[in-house]
């Protein structure tokens, strides 16, 4: 459970809201300054004429002021509401009609997928957990929303002896050029029994943040380190940095975790791609296929995921392109290519669109790939268009999501099939990827009936549709995924 602002957090806000409120205000009178953030937020957000923004620990309202001066839908929240007290005033006085709520930043009262940008600015440094506050701002962005924080490492002189004789030197060439002296707020060397509370003082950012931000299925993570190159208008002595997420959409999220599983398995797949190899079982599939090849037939093999059946097409006498989306299944394909001493071709490529020319290859095999994509009939478009007239598509697949399934039903124990087997398969063991590929369009098509009448439908004429028992699957697998099928057809 996320945890609730404390009492000396709202008592150290509460009583700053005034000192703050006044340098809002300048930074609001300053073109210069409103204009550097203001552009900074917009060169990093959706790109929509009108953004709904969400400003949290808005403060005395700079970044929620100077938005809706642009005509975008903003709402300022604070956890102090002396902050938003000083936000109104700051908003009236510069003729703006805003809107601010006291609300805390993890428990938003906001429904699902609601802005397009959220932002802060010297804010997550404060907050008592601020993983929580990640997955709770997710939840209340929109598919392909933005987050945006600016922060820093405050007090990292007080972690790194470098920073420390830095800020010594910093203290001493303040005080002698006639500056004024430190307020509290400025105080580098005595400890605050407030941020001994603040978990992220003492966390080196944004390195951290970027990989929670991983884990919670952000994309497009982009982080900018010392921030306009000082600390002027920043509120702090230490360099700013930026910190840049999007939420992908459904479609984008279910892509990226799928990537993420497929280069996560790359070394079980690989080393089972060895085995295959070495016990003559890549040779056997190559054989079943090979009746419908021309010899010496330029092959591509899309989704080549380990590389087995592209190695052993090669050894056979074929001129073989490996093509997977996983550039580590790519990078283990390679390695075991090398040891088997053979050269092939492989290319990190999405099967839905790949860089070949228009009728660059004689045949195309794809084992167990179409089942495993949201758009399965791109693949087969994108087939037939690298295909050269008569060229042959030869696909093998089977319904194994569904067999799976119902073996895992009819079995109290699943001694017999354990889970890193599922995951060398690429079959799903964890909840994600079994609701990833619960979700996938062909888990609810008759097969291989579908794969007939979609070829027929791009003009494919089917030459052979039949039941298919796969020589690369292990015997001990077979009671659970039964036999498979295959569909040939050709252009």
């Amino acid at each position: 459970m996320a945890k609730e602002a404390g009492k000396s957090t709202l008592k150290f806000w509460g009583e700053s809201a005034k000192g703050y409120k006044e340098g809002v205000k300048k930074e609001l009178e300053s073109k210069n300054i409103s204009d550097k953030w203001i552009r900074k937020i917009l060169e990093n957000a959706p790109e929509k004429d009108r953004l709904k923004v969400l400003d949290i620990g808005c403060g005395p309202g700079f970044f929620t002021i100077n938005l809706s001066k642009l005509g975008h839908d903003v709402i300022g929240i604070d956890v102090s509401k002396e902050m938003v007290e000083v936000a109104r005033e700051n908003a009236q006085e510069q003729g703006v009609a805003c809107d601010f709520k006291v609300m805390n930043a993890n428990t938003l009262e906001f429904e699902d997928n609601t802005f397009d940008l959220i932002i802060n600015r010297v804010v997550t440094w404060t907050l008592p957990d601020l993983y929580e506050c990640y997955r709770e701002w997710r939840r209340v962005l929109a598919p392909n929303g933005r987050l945006i924080v600016f922060d820093a490492n405050h007090y990292a002189n007080i972690f790194s002896e470098e920073r420390a004789k830095q800020m010594r030197l910093m203290m001493r060439q303040h005080i002698l050029d006639g500056k004024e002296p430190f307020t509290d707020h400025f105080d580098f060397h005595v400890r605050w029994n407030y941020w001994g509370d603040c978990p992220m003082v003492g966390t080196p950012r944004p390195q951290w943040d970027r990989n929670m931000l991983y884990k919670l299925c952000f994309v497009d993570i982009f982080t900018e380190e010392n921030l306009f190159g000082d600390t002027k208008g920043s509120g702090t002595s230490e360099p700013m940095f930026m910190i840049r997420a999007e939420k992908p959409s459904p479609e984008e999220e279910n892509e990226f975790i799928v990537n993420e599983y497929w280069n996560a398995i790359a070394g079980c797949v690989s080393a089972r791609a060895v085995q295959m190899l070495e016990e003559g079982r890549s040779a056997g599939y190559v054989d079943s296929i090979s009746k419908y090849l021309k010899p010496g037939s330029k092959v591509a093999d899309i989704g080549t995921g380990s590389g087995a059946v592209a190695i052993q097409l090669t050894k056979n006498g074929f001129d073989t392109v490996g093509v997977d989306r996983a550039s580590a299944m790519i990078e283990m394909a390679k390695l075991t290519a090398e040891e088997q001493k053979v050269k092939v071709d492989f290319i990190e490529n999405d099967a839905e669109c790949t860089d070949f020319d228009d009728e660059s290859f004689d045949a195309v095999v794809m084992r167990n790939v179409v089942w495993n994509s949201f758009n399965p009939e791109n693949i087969l478009k994108e087939a037939k268009r690298i295909l050269r007239k008569g060229g042959v598509l030869i696909i093998t697949d089977g319904n194994w999501q569904e067999n799976i399934r119902k073996w895992e039903s009819e079995n109290t124990c699943h001694d017999e099939f354990p889970n890193y087997k599922k995951r060398d398969l690429g079959l799903g063991a964890y909840d994600i990827i079994n609701v990833y590929y619960d979700r996938l369009p062909l888990n609810k098509e008759c097969r291989p009936s579908w794969d007939e009448k979609a070829l027929s439908s791009l003009g494919f004429s089917i030459e052979a549709n039949a039941e298919f028992d796969d020589p690369m699957i292990t015997d001990d697998l077979k009671p659970v995924l039964k036999k498979g099928f295959i569909v040939v057809a050709r252009k």
